[in-house]
């Protein structure tokens, strides 16, 4: 059975299934339910208890709300799941193509859609995008652990917005850096996102091979040996 397949943190993808109920059990990590958020003949099959046991939010349905752990998307036939068609596949997989991550913010949850070349599936022409753009990531997390402060930082915008909900028993840093590892984002990714919201995107600072592995500043003479290559 032809399906696209959801999952926290990846790209969607298109794949077979078998149609027994233990291997769309094990697809979605448990029991199954369904949601019927469209008008033609295609549904979205998920784990029935991915938000009781703490699953991830993986993706929000439009018409429906956002979704826990990973789910599928199948075709219809009467009472049972089939195929999807060829065009079915192509628009759902564009659909939940990008990754999702939901953080808390102000009284609600902000959903951002991301992309990491490093991620199998990663679109075509992913990865010399970020050359050509000195390898910024649309976003990133930032801290300022003196004022216990996360701040979510946009390519090419300036300023930023704060992520005042800490989980408890966390810093700033330590919140910013899981984040960011979930986004694919590296210290030193981070540290040019911090220059060029907080300064200017045009600047040297604010790229990140100015920086070694743990953020900090290359001595001069690296920064140099990086601009000859």
């Amino acid at each position: 059975m032809k399906v696209v397949m959801v999952e926290p943190g990846q790209y969607a993808r298109i794949e077979e299934l078998d149609t027994g109920l233990e291997s769309l059990q094990k697809a979605v990590g448990g029991l199954i339910d369904c949601a019927y958020p469209w008008k033609d003949m295609a549904c979205v099959v998920c784990n029935d208890e991915g938000l009781i046991n703490g699953m991830p939010l993986n993706r929000e349905v439009p018409d429906y709300g956002p979704i826990a752990g990973p789910f599928f998307v199948c075709g219809i036939e009467g009472e049972n799941f089939c195929s999807l068609t060829d065009e079915q596949a192509d628009k759902y997989k564009k659909m939940f193509l990008q990754p999702e991550l939901f953080v808390p913010y102000k009284d609600g949850l902000i959903r951002l859609a991301y992309d990491n070349p490093a991620l199998e599936g990663a679109p075509e022409g992913l990865k010399k995008t970020y050359e050509l753009r000195h390898n910024l990531p649309e976003l990133c997390f930032c801290a300022l652990p003196e004022l216990n402060m996360v701040m979510l930082t946009k390519r090419g915008q300036s300023g930023y917005w704060p992520i005042e909900h800490i989980p408890e028993g966390m810093g700033a840093g330590e919140y910013a850096d899981s984040l960011n590892q979930i986004l694919g984002v590296s210290k030193a990714q981070q540290a040019a996102m911090m220059c060029g919201s907080m300064i200017s995107w045009a600047i040297p600072a604010a790229r990140p091979d100015r920086y070694d592995e743990n953020g900090k500043l290359k001595p001069r003479d690296q920064q140099r040996g990086n601009k000859e290559r």
